[in-house]
């Protein structure tokens, strides 16, 4: 078998992640296929992590912290790993959106806190227009975001969804039968809530999220196609706010947005 090769591991804090996990599992004599079936994965994606080429998730993360006893250190290497490769307008937005306490967004897509990967996948395919690699790295790190819902406390989140997100066949028909699906057992939740704003009324261009941090304090985020916003200014948190009041004064009721989600699941079948 040939030499593991040898990475400095200063050059990059995916390279730092991979020497550490490497050290990890040389010390307690493992090879790559013994710690591959320790926390679910192949061997093939142990060697990528090692070399600092497919860095893990902190799901993933969790799990080596787990089986070589770093407590969370590689959970917290991992997070702020993911947290550079968001795109600097919405870096401090998602960082307190996983800190909130409340969340009221308007969305013309589903939010990504609710996608299924096959859904996120292939958003992410149009969106970043990229190498396979690089959406699967995007992938990961959105659906890592929704361990949120497994806190003790999770935040309130009430949704208006734009109509057009519900007929349009996001991945294909069967992509958008699951997220519909997943949509459904999502709102069954008591924390969390979907309003449907039909078609024959006025949306905006792009989508909007109010936080409400445990606090109290409280930021707008606005997007659109590659842009975005973030502002914790109380004049920009309360024009978005306003925005968010029209929205939802001309949505469904939460009962017949259900309806209406029962009725597109039927229709993506």
């Amino acid at each position: 078998m040939p030499a593991a090769r040898e990475l400095n591991p200063s050059r990059s804090l995916a390279t730092f992640i991979g020497h550490k996990i490497r050290r990890g599992r040389e010390s307690r004599g493992w090879r790559q296929e013994d710690l591959a079936s320790k926390v679910f994965i192949s061997r093939v994606r142990v060697t990528k992590i090692e070399l600092g080429t497919d860095p893990p998730n902190p799901a993933l993360a969790g799990r080596f912290d787990k089986v070589l006893g770093f407590e969370d250190e590689l959970t917290n290497l991992s997070t702020v790993l993911m947290n550079s490769a968001m795109r600097d307008y919405a870096k401090t937005y998602l960082s307190r959106q996983l800190e909130a306490a409340t969340m009221h967004d308007f969305s013309v897509v589903v939010p990504g806190l609710l996608q299924t990967e096959d859904y996120a996948r292939a958003m992410m395919s149009v969106g970043l227009a990229g190498d396979t690699s690089e959406i699967e790295r995007a992938v990961e790190r959105r659906v890592a975001r929704q361990q949120i819902w497994a806190r003790e406390d999770p935040p309130w989140m009430w949704i208006i969804l734009d109509a057009a997100v519900l007929s349009r066949a996001t991945g294909g028909r069967s992509t958008m039968h699951g997220q519909l699906k997943k949509i459904r057992e999502m709102i069954e939740r008591p924390h969390i809530n979907v309003q449907i704003l039909p078609m024959n009324t006025t949306g905006i261009a792009g989508s909007t999220s109010l936080l409400t941090m445990p606090n109290g304090d409280r930021g707008a985020y606005t997007e659109g196609f590659l842009t975005g916003a973030y502002s914790e200014e109380l004049s920009q948190v309360a024009r978005v706010q306003r925005v968010y009041d029209q929205l939802r004064a001309s949505a469904l009721s939460a009962d017949a947005s259900g309806e209406l989600i029962e009725k597109a699941i039927e229709e993506h079948t």
